[in-house]
């Protein structure tokens, strides 16, 4: 069974710290929470406002919309320079291409994705090297090993994402994260994708030896704002299962402020815990 639940929060904004609180501790359901700051000052600042026992606060680096938002080697070396400033905090790497200018849509983004493919990023080595040796000197204490970095990648494969700058080998105190998201196949195709899915999370569990994590979701869009989101808590809880039965022992959901905006959102948070192996008071 899962022994920890992760959640992405994109727009700490829009976060209800105070709901939050309320929910988390009439549940007694600890969670880890990595928030999207583009500064050690930014996070502190959203970190000082959490006043919760059940939250461990962690962070998401990202940078400027015209810097390319997320982290890839298709970044500038002084927009890669900027992780260096999260030494010692436990960070998620989001190795994504660059975001997009135009409005997202489905079609969209696979023409985008082949695009990509003609495409070499002329930093790759760098991104790679910066977060080997943030890995190298990060001093942060943790329970659950192999977790002081997050590297958050595509199901896709390697030779694509090494040509993008999009891939990292599993190092010490780095732990690779899948995102395997179903919501974005709408309702003909995600059983189909669900399927695919299943299959792939158990062989890479076995291929890493456990040493790998899944994200799952949508539950609330992202920052292409109209992405395609889960119709029901029926279908989170069977993206959950999904994980479950993997072998898995921690996933990550996107996203907090998705689930807070949702009716009943204490449900889909028990729900959550339903999945938890050990809990602490």
């Amino acid at each position: 069974m899962l022994k920890k639940i992760i959640f992405w929060c994109e727009f700490p904004e829009q976060v209800d710290w105070v709901y939050l609180n309320r929910l988390l501790t009439k549940l007694k359901l600890h969670v880890e929470i990595y928030i999207a700051a583009g500064s050690k000052k930014e996070f502190e600042g959203i970190k000082r406002k959490i006043k919760c026992k059940y939250i461990e606060t962690s962070v998401w680096p990202i940078l400027s919309k015209e810097g390319g938002y997320w982290f890839s080697g298709f970044s500038d070396k002084k927009d890669i320079d900027r992780l260096k400033q999260f030494k010692d905090y436990k960070i998620k790497i989001d190795l994504e291409p660059p975001l997009p200018k135009w409005t997202y849509k489905n079609h969209r983004i696979i023409f985008y994705a082949l695009k990509q493919m003609f495409r070499k990023g002329e930093n790759n080595e760098y991104l790679k090297k910066t977060i080997y040796n943030l890995a190298k000197t990060n001093k942060v204490e943790t329970v659950v090993n192999q977790m002081q970095i997050i590297a958050n990648e595509f199901p896709l494969a390697r030779w694509y994402l090494e040509r993008q700058g999009m891939y990292v080998d599993i190092k010490k105190n780095i732990t690779k994260n899948i995102m395997c998201y179903t919501s974005f196949a709408g309702i003909f195709f995600r059983l189909f994708l669900r399927m695919y899915m299943g299959y792939y999370m158990k062989k890479t569990v076995e291929r890493y030896n456990g040493n790998v994590m899944f994200s799952i979701g949508l539950i609330g869009p992202g920052i292409l704002k109209n992405e395609k989101i889960y119709r029901n808590i029926e279908e989170f809880g069977q993206d959950l299962n999904m994980v479950n039965e993997s072998g898995a022992s921690k996933v990550a959901i996107y996203s907090i402020e998705g689930l807070l905006k949702r009716d009943k959102p204490e449900e889909w948070l028990k729900l959550v815990k339903n999945y938890l192996q050990c809990m602490k008071d």
